[in-house]
């Protein structure tokens, strides 16, 4: 049984390692997209994410000295510039805070960035040889996606659905 546990989880890492390397292609790629490309890519990619991020365990790590973060300030600012500069007209977004009980002024290219950022780091450090590595990545992909990259995929997700689906079926409103 534990044998096929274990099965299950690498399979869900290998997924979650295939999905934030397109994610982290196509956002390194961003500027040669059209804005209503890059909105139906990440409709079609941003729930993929946040399942294999939902799918994937990790178990405890003794030691954190692997836990390495790759992405640099410059080039998270080089990358956020470069999406804003694609998304300029629609950037800003309203969002409402349950918890705060107000609407926050959220931008759209800053957390795709930091999405980017959490799930680059991720990518590089399981990419490296040695297994501690890949026991730090997962750990750290998982305790992210916690405190991270999964609740600004969920924020983000009914801002870019109205974005794609309001220009498409806005002519049959009455």
């Amino acid at each position: 049984m534990e044998d096929k546990i274990e099965l299950l989880n690498k399979k869900a890492t290998m997924d979650m390692l295939e999905s934030a390397s397109k994610f982290c292609l196509f956002m390194e790629h961003i500027a040669e997209y059209k804005q209503e490309q890059i909105l139906e890519y990440l409709l079609t990619l941003c729930p993929l994410l946040y399942l294999k991020g939902r799918l994937i365990r990790s178990t405890e790590i003794d030691d954190n000295s692997a836990c390495e973060q790759f992405v640099t300030e410059e080039q998270y600012e080089l990358m956020r510039l470069a999406v804003k500069k694609n998304l300029q007209a629609i950037d800003f977004f309203e969002f409402y805070d349950a918890n705060l009980h107000e609407n926050q002024t959220l931008s759209l290219s800053e957390m795709l960035t930091d999405i980017y950022q959490d799930l680059k780091d991720f990518v590089l450090l399981y990419n490296k040889p040695q297994q501690i590595a890949k026991d730090a990545a997962v750990f750290m992909c998982c305790l992210n996606f916690a405190n991270n990259w999964g609740s600004k995929i969920a924020i983000l997700l009914p801002y870019i659905h109205s974005l794609v689906y309001k220009e498409k079926y806005e002519q049959y409103e009455s």
